[in-house]
């Protein structure tokens, strides 16, 4: 059963997305885990920082993947300009860096999720099903922290 978008919302299968890796063949890793997570309307390839802020600025997607080794400074100023582009879109990091600074780092520049790999398609699926149309409305400033709701309390 496929559930229809209501009226004004982006559903998964609209979506334009933009997978940013510098490697080529991780770029096809992503795009794969993409078309297996959801159906996306358009999944358009950068391999760079400058070739991710163009494409983002010409194709206005709704989302970005992105890992961001490439090296890891890059990656993060990446993050950071993509989130000051207007529409911004969901920044979501798909990365094998683990450790708590880097993702901390992550979120801090912008990112709106983090993903470790290796990475199923419901995992990926559930960083991107955030309600997209939300991400056209509201600017998070670029030193505001995203929250993540507190944890259902365990009855004791």
């Amino acid at each position: 059963m496929q559930v229809e978008p209501s009226e004004g919302e982006v559903g998964l299968d609209d979506v334009r997305v933009v997978a940013v890796d510098s490697r080529s063949e991780r770029r096809q890793v992503i795009r794969r885990l993409l078309e297996h997570s959801f159906k996306p309307e358009e999944i358009a390839e950068a391999d760079s920082r400058q070739s991710a802020i163009d494409l983002v600025d010409r194709c206005r997607p709704d989302l970005v993947v992105i890992e961001i080794q490439m090296p890891l400074e890059e990656g993060l100023e990446t993050i950071t300009a993509l989130s000051l582009v207007s529409p911004r879109p969901r920044i979501v990091v798909c990365s094998f860096h683990r450790d708590a600074a880097t993702v901390l780092a992550a979120l801090d520049r912008g990112a709106d999720a983090y993903v470790t790999k290796p990475a199923g398609s419901a995992e990926l699926r559930a960083a991107c099903g955030v309600p997209l149309p939300e991400r056209n409305v509201r600017h998070r400033p670029p030193n505001e922290r995203p929250t993540s709701p507190a944890p259902p309390s365990a009855g004791r």
